[in-house]
């Protein structure tokens, strides 16, 4: 999750504020420090604030409310500029951004292997052109913060400048309109909302990065804007209309205070495992309207928000959202397993001293220039320099840093195709006319290279396997965000197929360990940690899978979960330095009592669930790991591993032979055991 700070910074009382043309509010600073300080923390330490994420949207709130502020200002005044506009944009954002930028690709350079230093120049061009959001929905699934991508917290700057190329033009279009302006702003406004609250659901990353699903929130600010504005045109102060009362009830510190506990609820109980922003962001988002609307003269404004230090940090929200980021990727980069929180404590303190730095040389004396054409004009063009070197560097025309060979065998692994099937869905394998059916995700739908190959060795065998399969579908909707009513189908369908004649087994597999302790980061995984609370009713779920099946007469298997350890996947292998060579290999074994340990609080539910019905478990770690290690490459230095979660193709056709008996008749021998 990642936020942008480009409104016009207003400076405090004893600066020459940024835009003169509006009252200076020092509270609307001490707001950007309430967005920005959740953001960088959270990024930091997730723990410590849950919903630290939705600081991106109190900042469109803020965004919109200041920009068309300064619009209507200017549009009153008959002064309205778009090339003027866009002259101070350019100032304002630019300076910081290409600072950055040109930073993160010289150190990148450094300690990027090759195709992140090509995924980086992409998001280097994407960026600078501010279409990262589209990039990031169209090309990946990087969301909610992908550690491994410096950039990617660029996705909101795209956000809020296609709202600027599309919001002036709509204000001047639609001035003479008069109230009818308003009517349609807000009936656009709703269309926005509807279009986020639909897709959220089965098409959360629409709703997150298309700016047809956020211009609401920037627009609410800009509602907010024209109830302030007509006095303001007339001369007098910003302030909401007279027939909304300042005292009382529904007055200004009634107002603050109501906001306030909306955006501490928000950094309390928001957290990224929920369908954001949907329904959720209205929170964040009526939370900001209500503290601005509230006016310099509420008690949170005056006595919190106002606070010399707020004011400070949110003078510098902007340029300290741009480095924290990229500092905190790249740390973590160089050797995740020394991304300890000492470590990221001190990432943070050096964002804050480049935030100053950056704020105080470079962003403020460029925006505060007089020559606005000549120096949007170069900066423009510098920018137009990052686009063209971050294309060439994803088209490789400027080269990544060279790696040693064993460190290009190990990388090699993960570009290998993926050992589960290509398409979801039902996959069939072999042509006998008893069917063995699976059930589950990508990690049980890995073994179909292994039930094909022993199948086919086995000719005479009598029975076929279907594998009803979806990546990242979890036993309980709540587990996973992706593709909800997709997995829900298949696994009625799943269900359906299995009390019918031809199937003789079910064999239920699930990434368990991911889904039940909610531990899918790779930094981490085989850790031990609790159970969720969700994790009971997906146990339930199973049982009455189990119980269904068994009552229908089929021998039903549980499918453990598969060693996990963060060293397995051969990107984690990699060890980086700015010093030559640049990169080594890190390969360290897992222990199997320590997995075990991780694995036993669901292991103990499976276990009494296959013991009441008569079920037979699957021990992967038997096979895998031999004499008490769960080792992460062969003897002959290959990884078995493709990614954090599922073994490569070869390993599972010559070493995964604990599957075999799900598939061969009784009698025939089973395929040697593992490595």
């Amino acid at each position: 999750m990642s936020i942008a700070v480009t409104t016009d910074a207003i400076a405090p009382a004893k600066e020459k504020p940024a835009a003169p043309h509006l009252d200076y509010r020092p509270d609307v600073d001490g707001l950007r420090a309430i967005a920005v300080l959740p953001v960088v923390i959270f990024h930091a330490f997730p723990a410590l604030i849950p919903g630290g994420f939705v600081g991106v949207d109190i900042f469109f709130v803020i965004s919109g409310y200041l920009i068309t502020g300064i619009l209507l200002r200017a549009l009153n005044k008959q002064q309205f500029s778009l090339l003027g506009f866009y002259g101070r944009r350019i100032k304002r954002i630019f300076p910081a951004l290409i600072t950055m930028m040109i930073t993160v690709f010289l150190f990148g350079w450094l300690v990027l292997l090759p195709d992140e230093f090509e995924q980086l120049g992409k998001h280097i061009a994407a960026g600078a052109a501010f279409v990262l959001n589209l990039s990031l929905f169209i090309d990946t699934n990087l969301y909610f913060g992908a550690i491994e991508a410096p950039l990617v917290h660029l996705w909101s700057l795209g956000v809020e400048e296609q709202f600027y190329l599309v919001w002036p033009l709509l204000l001047w279009a639609t001035w003479r309109l008069g109230r009818w302006q308003v009517a349609l702003l807000g009936a656009i406004t709703v269309v926005s909302f509807y279009l986020n609250v639909s897709a959220v659901h089965e098409e959360p990353l629409q709703s997150f990065y298309l700016p047809t699903a956020r211009l609401w929130e920037l627009s609410l600010g800009g509602l907010l804007a024209f109830a302030t504005q007509n006095k303001a045109a007339h001369g007098g102060h910003e302030s909401l209309p007279s027939w909304i009362p300042h005292k009382g009830l529904f007055g200004d510190n009634a107002r603050a205070n109501l906001g306030a506990v909306l955006l501490i609820g928000s950094f309390a109980f928001l957290h990224n495992k929920m369908e954001f922003p949907g329904w959720w962001a209205l929170a964040p988002v009526i939370g900001s309207v209500l503290l601005i609307s509230a006016g310099p003269g509420s008690f949170i404004s005056r006595r919190v928000l106002s606070q010399r230090w707020m004011v400070f940090v949110g003078l510098i929200s902007y340029p300290l959202y741009l480095w924290h980021w990229p500092l905190l990727s790249l740390a973590h980069t160089i050797d995740w397993r020394d991304y300890t929180p000492a470590l990221r404590v001190g990432v943070v303190a050096l964002s804050f001293v480049l935030a100053w730095l950056t704020y105080r040389y470079i962003e403020r004396p460029l925006r505060g220039s007089p020559k606005t054409l000549k120096v949007a004009s170069g900066l423009f063009a510098t920018m137009a320099v990052c686009a063209v070197g971050g294309w060439l560097t994803y088209k490789t025309q400027i080269p990544a840093r060279p790696i040693p060979a064993d460190v290009a065998k190990i990388l090699a692994a993960e570009n290998e195709d993926f050992p589960y099937p290509k398409e979801p869905g039902f996959l069939n394998v072999g042509t006998g006319a008893k069917k063995v059916l699976f059930i589950g995700d990508s990690t049980l739908a890995q073994y179909h290279w292994r039930v094909d190959k022993v199948l086919k060795e086995h000719p005479g065998n009598s029975r076929g396997a279907i594998f009803a399969w979806r990546p990242g579908c979890a036993p309980h909707d709540d587990i996973t965000r992706v593709a909800h009513a997709k997995c829900r189908q298949l696994l009625v369908d799943a269900i359906a197929m299995a009390k019918t004649a031809p199937i003789e087994s079910v064999v239920i597999g699930f990434s368990w360990y991911s889904y039940l302790t909610g531990n899918r980061d790779s930094d981490h995984v085989g850790e031990v940690r609790p159970l969720l609370p969700v994790a009971d009713p997906a146990l339930e779920n199973v049982r009455r899978m189990v119980e269904g099946f068994a009552a229908s007469g089929k021998k039903v298997y549980i499918m453990q979960n598969a060693p996990l350890n963060p060293g397995f996947a051969p990107r984690q292998m990699v060890q980086r330095t700015i010093f030559a060579p640049g990169f080594r290999v890190n390969s360290e074994p897992a222990s199997k009592q320590h997995l075990l340990t991780a694995y036993e609080p669901f292991l103990v539910r499976l276990r009494q669930i296959a013991k009441d019905n008569n079920a037979t478990l699957i021990d992967p770690l038997g096979g895998l790991c031999p004499e008490g290690v769960c080792p992460s490459i062969t003897k002959n230095d290959e990884p078995i591993y493709r990614d954090a979660f599922h073994l490569r193709k070869f390993y599972i056709l010559e070493s995964v032979s604990y599957i075999d008996p799900v598939v061969l008749d009784t009698g025939h021998d089973s395929m040697p055991g593992g490595r």
